[in-house]
C-alpha cells in the first residue's frame, strides 16, 4: 500500500516531458522498445520505489530482480527522510545563515550575512553596509552566496582585484550603476565597492563567506573548485551515528563548485580508508580515469585527514537531534577538515549510477538498513 500511495504522489507530480526523455534515454541503452521500457518503469516505481530517473541513472532497465532490491531508490530515501528528520527543524539545513550558526565550530572560516531587513532605501547609509566594508577589507576574495541556494547554484566568486570580471559576468552597465549610485549618495568614494554592494544586493547573494584554502593534495586534483566530500550520516533511534557512505566530488576544471548537478563528477570513498575506490563519472554518464584538466588519476587517490573528516562528522551529527539522517559535503584544508554545508534531503542518485554497474554490482540499501536497525 505504501508503494501504491507513493506512485500517486509522483504520478500527481511528476514531468510527462522529463518521463518522456528518461523512456526515451533508458530503452536506447536497453536496446528494448519504449513501450517495454515504459513498462518496466512502472513496474520498478510500485515495487522499488524508483522514480523514472531513478530507472535510467541506476541502470534499472539492466539490473536483476535481486539487484533491484538492494539499489537506494527516490522511494526509499524519501522514507528515511520522513522517519529520522523532523520537517520542523529542515530550516536549520535550508538557510545557510542558521546552518552556520548552528555549526559555527566546525565551518572554521570567516562569513557574515546581508541583512535585508535592516537595509534602509539609502542602501549606503545602514550598519550592514558597514559591515560589508570591514569584511571586504580583510578579505580581497570571497564567495557570495544565496542563503537558500542548493547545488551550487547562484555561487559567485568575488575577487577585488579584478571586478570587472564580476561586472561582466552579472551583465552590469557600470557606469550606469555608478550613476544610480549616486543617486543614493553624493559621494564618488570607494564607487565600484558601491555598485559590487549593491549588485550582492539585487542578487539576493547575502551570505558572504572567506574562501576556503584547500589541501594541497586536494588542489592537485583540481584547483578550480573546491572538491569536497560528501559523507552520509545517521543517527538511529539509539542514539548511534552511523557513516552510511562517502563519495569525493570533484570539480570539472571550469566551474567554482564541485555538484554533480552543476557539471561536476562523483566517486566512491573507502568509509574505512579514505581512498577513492572507481573512476569518477559525471551526470551525463562520462567516467573518468584521470582529470580532464590535471591529468591526477582519481582511482587510488588519497583524501587527506579523513579519519578526522569522519571524526568531525559524527561530532556534528551527534549536535543534530531532530534531523538526523544527513549529508555532510566536507573540505579538506592543510590544517584539517571543515564543514561546507549540510543537506537535510541527501540526494541518493550518486551512490548508484549506471555506468558502474555490472552483473555482479549491489546497491548501498543493504547497509542503510542495517544502520537503521543497529
Amino acid at each position: 500500500m505504501a508503494n501504491l500511495v507513493y506512485v500517486i504522489k509522483r504520478i500527481k507530480n511528476m514531468s510527462f516531458k522529463g518521463l518522456a526523455e528518461r523512456v526515451e534515454s533508458a530503452s536506447k541503452k536497453a536496446n528494448k522498445s519504449k513501450l517495454a521500457t515504459f513498462l518496466d518503469m512502472s513496474w520498478c516505481g510500485f515495487r522499488y520505489g524508483a522514480g523514472y530517473t531513478d530507472y535510467d541513472v541506476i541502470g534499472f532497465y539492466k539490473l536483476n530482480s535481486k539487484q533491484r532490491k538492494t539499489m537506494l531508490t527516490r522511494g526509499k530515501n524519501n522514507k528515511i527522510v520522513k522517519k529520522f528528520n523532523n520537517k520542523k527543524y529542515w530550516h536549520i539545513f535550508n538557510n545557510k545563515n542558521e546552518f552556520n550558526t548552528e555549526f559555527a565550530k566546525f565551518i572554521q572560516r570567516e562569513w557574515m550575512i546581508i541583512d535585508k531587513s535592516k537595509i534602509s532605501d539609502n542602501i549606503f547609509r545602514n550598519e550592514e553596509y558597514i559591515k560589508f566594508k570591514q569584511f571586504v577589507a580583510k578579505h580581497n576574495v570571497f564567495f557570495a552566496k544565496p542563503c537558500d541556494g542548493q547545488c551550487g547554484k547562484g555561487i559567485e566568486r568575488v575577487d577585488l582585484k579584478d571586478l570587472e570580471s564580476y561586472f561582466k559576468a552579472n551583465d552590469v552597465d557600470l557606469d550606469k550603476c555608478k550613476e544610480i549610485v549616486k543617486s543614493y549618495i553624493d559621494d564618488d568614494s570607494d564607487i565600484e565597492l558601491k555598485c559590487l554592494f549593491k549588485c550582492i544586493i539585487d542578487n539576493k547573494t547575502y551570505l558572504l563567506e572567506e574562501p576556503i584554502k584547500q589541501h594541497s593534495v586536494m588542489n592537485g586534483l583540481n584547483p578550480s573548485s573546491i572538491n569536497t566530500i560528501r559523507v552520509v550520516s545517521l543517527m538511529n533511534n539509539k542514539g548511534n551515528v552511523t557513516i552510511l557512505t562517502a563519495y569525493l566530488r570533484i570539480g570539472n576544471g571550469i566551474n567554482v563548485v564541485d555538484n554533480f548537478n552543476s557539471g561536476g563528477m562523483t566517486s566512491k570513498v573507502s568509509v574505512e580508508t579514505g581512498e577513492v575506490v572507481e573512476e569518477a563519472v559525471n551526470k551525463e554518464g562520462k567516467t573518468f580515469a584521470k582529470h580532464p584538466t590535471t591529468g591526477t588519476p582519481i582511482k587510488g587517490f588519497k583524501i587527506p585527514y579523513f579519519e578526522e573528516a569522519k571524526k568531525m562528522v559524527i561530532e556534528a551529527a551527534k549536535e543534530s537531534k531532530e534531523v538526523r539522517y544527513i549529508g555532510w559535503d566536507v573540505a579538506i584544508t592543510e590544517n584539517g577538515p571543515v564543514l561546507v554545508e549540510g543537506n537535510h534531503f541527501p540526494g541518493h542518485d550518486i551512490y548508484q549510477v549506471a555506468e558502474k554497474l555490472d552483473e555482479n554490482s549491489i546497491g548501498v540499501w543493504p547497509e542503510f538498513k542495517k544502520a537503521i536497525e543497529l
